[in-house]
């Protein structure tokens, strides 16, 4: 059967940014590779001289007015000047890098829709605020069950980048360019969208605030490590003529399989549409019990305000600094920043459109204002430029989720203006190590796990007290509530005094007692510290973003179902016999020996793959706070 293949070559670089704080991020180190000298300035179409056609079709309708006035008398005259006044102002008015009739056309958008939508329902409550009529469906994509986000403009799959489940952090390559990944435009496929999304949240936490915390772990990071990250790659298909939705299933399929099979360095894996739906509540802030509400200048999800900008100017990819920029973004000191990069349709004849959008949340105005300014610093010291997206920060929000995009990344905006994808060759897109930093290895590198991410994580620390209360100040830092549950409160009431940050104190509860807390989130997940003695293995299912840390002196016979279904260990030096025990129930053979010769300073952190060891790296507040590191 033959097919027509629809030609859309035209896009717009779109930046969405949300922001908070300062910080100078100009001190990155490595070597300078020189890059081939790329066309930094937009493609323009349907421009004379830099002009658009409509622009001189306004000004010739001005002066018509005008002779038309003079025409029929002095009152004719002054008429015709009023219009000729009014279509000029609006054709020729430029206001904050826009001429008056896109501001005018933004308005009318704005006005026409609306604008809060309660979010009581579920994911699918937000999804239909931001895309009316879109639905999840489960289906087989690849060999595996997948979710397809079917709305009036294609076909999506989302597909998670990396292993988030994953226990102990490491560096991960760099991912390649959606535009790397569309198909080629000879290809009998529809039309193709690939969007490749970047999450990342600072630590010290915005929530840590500048707490006790916040300021050891700043001490311990200099900044360099991420609280939180996530990578995910949607692929969109477009509906165009020639194509049914039974066909576009199966370009999907075909699509999402040789992706897979091309990302054979970093782990790509279909989500399904439970996954699908908590991913895209979790990238928006939706806390699943409050509202989304849009005003002209930001948006509020959950808890947070945000707000979108349009990068107006790329900077020299050819400057080391500029080809980290996206990574850059990721540490600015917001609640979350998520960079979406969009390419396609592959086009014919032509560039290949690329989108970029950028969006970061604060919990309030206040930090939003504060972090504008360093998102502005920012740009202009890689001579870029960005636009906030005033009246259109719901499209810009829809562009930061994994929704595949839209053919035109910001509806209503003139196709001009063209960034071509060659303009991001050579732009490193990482997401770095994330997660609680436990101390440093032997090369000075550090140790990183993930004690909070999707799922439940149980685990157990051999070693006291001591070792407890540095997992838990660190992970306050990360914006983490902390709940202890203890026998011996005399032993937490010197660190609780001193831990705690303003507004956010840590419960102390004896044994026995029921704990009712609210479920933790990605941006503020919950740690649940257990220091009752020996306790039996917890099998109870639980909700992800959440932590239960059992705490022992000692480990004897009775803890080794502990630890045996603990999902990670943190041991401090162990005495011969509990090196025996460790070694038994985890099949550690020789290496749980080892633990016996460490440095007092010194952990083992052993999941069910991997045995790391660190130094805690104690930090002077640390150090006074919970005193020496040993057991």
């Amino acid at each position: 059967m033959a097919r027509t293949r629809t030609n859309a070559g035209e896009g717009r670089c779109v930046v969405t940014v949300g922001v908070a704080g300062e910080r100078d991020y100009r001190e990155l180190s490595g070597p300078v590779k020189q890059l081939p000298k790329v066309n930094t300035k937009p493609l323009r179409r349907g421009r004379l001289f830099g002009l658009r056609a409509g622009q001189l079709v306004a000004t010739q309708v001005a002066a018509v007015a005008v002779a038309v006035g003079a025409v029929n008398g002095p009152i004719g005259l002054v008429a015709g000047a009023v219009v000729a006044l009014a279509v000029l102002g609006l054709t020729w008015l430029r206001l904050r890098g826009r001429w008056a009739f896109e501001w005018l056309g933004v308005g009318l958008r704005f006005g026409g829709r609306r604008h809060s939508a309660t979010l009581a329902g579920g994911p699918t409550a937000l999804l239909q605020f931001l895309a009316p009529g879109a639905r999840v469906e489960q289906t087989d994509l690849a060999g595996d069950p997948s979710a397809v986000l079917i709305d009036g403009h294609g076909l999506t799959a989302v597909l998670e980048l990396g292993d988030p489940a994953g226990l102990l952090a490491e560096e991960t390559p760099d991912l390649p360019s959606p535009a790397s990944l569309l198909p080629s435009a000879e290809a009998e496929v529809p039309p193709v969208l690939i969007q490749l999304l970047l999450t990342g949240a600072p630590a010290p936490s915005l929530r840590a605030g500048a707490g006790t915390p916040a300021n050891s772990y700043r001490q311990l990071t200099e900044g360099r490590l991420l609280g939180h990250s996530r990578a995910l790659l949607a692929v969109r298909v477009l509906r165009a003529e020639g194509w049914s939705e039974e066909e576009l299933r199966r370009a999907l399929s075909g699509l999402v399989r040789k992706l897979v099979r091309r990302l054979s360095a970093v782990p790509a894996r279909p989500l399904g549409e439970a996954a699908a739906l908590r991913v895209i509540a979790e990238l928006a802030h939706d806390d699943g019990a409050g509202s989304a509400h849009e005003s002209w200048p930001g948006l509020r999800v959950g808890g947070l305000a945000q707000t979108t900008f349009r990068l107006r100017r790329w900077p020299d990819l050819r400057v080391e600094t500029s080809r980290r920029l996206v990574s850059r973004m990721l540490t600015l000191p917001s609640a979350a920043t998520t960079v979406s990069l969009t390419a396609g349709p592959q086009a014919a004849h032509g560039p290949t459109p690329i989108d970029v959008t950028v969006r970061l949340a604060a919990p309030e105005p206040g930090s939003l204002g504060t972090a504008t300014q360093a998102l502005r610093k920012l740009l202009a010291a890689e001579h870029a430029g960005a636009q906030r997206l005033d009246g259109e920060h719901v499209q810009g929000l829809f562009a930061t989720l994994p929704l595949g995009g839209r053919p035109s990344a910001v509806p209503g905006l003139a196709l001009d203006g063209v960034q071509p994808a060659e303009q991001l060759e050579g732009l490193h897109l990482q997401v770095g190590v994330s997660g609680l930093m436990l101390g440093r290895n032997r090369h000075g590198n550090p140790v990183v796990a993930r004690l909070f991410r999707p799922e439940q994580t149980r685990a157990l620390v051999v070693g006291g007290v001591r070792c407890a209360q540095l997992v838990a100040l660190r992970a306050m830092a990360l914006g983490a509530r902390v709940v202890v549950q203890t026998a011996r409160p005399r032993a937490w009431e010197p660190f609780v005094r001193g831990a705690a940050v303003p507004g956010e104190s840590i419960a102390v509860v004896p044994p026995g007692r029921p704990i009712e807390i609210a479920p933790g989130s990605a941006l503020h997940p919950l740690l649940v510290v257990v220091d009752i003695g020996p306790v039996g293995a917890d099998n109870r299912p639980g909700d992800g973003w959440q932590a239960t840390l059992v705490v022992r002196d000692e480990f004897s016979a009775a803890d080794i179902d502990v630890a045996s279904r603990a999902d990670l260990l943190i041991l401090q030096p162990l005495r011969p016999e509990e090196a025996t025990l460790v070694g038994g129930a985890l099949g550690l053979g020789e290496v749980a020996q080892w633990m016996t010769r460490i440095r007092p300073d010194m952990v083992g952190v052993v999941n069910r793959r991997a045995v790391r060891w660190a130094a805690l790296a104690y930090t002077p507040i640390e150090a006074q706070l919970i005193g020496p590191p040993g057991r």
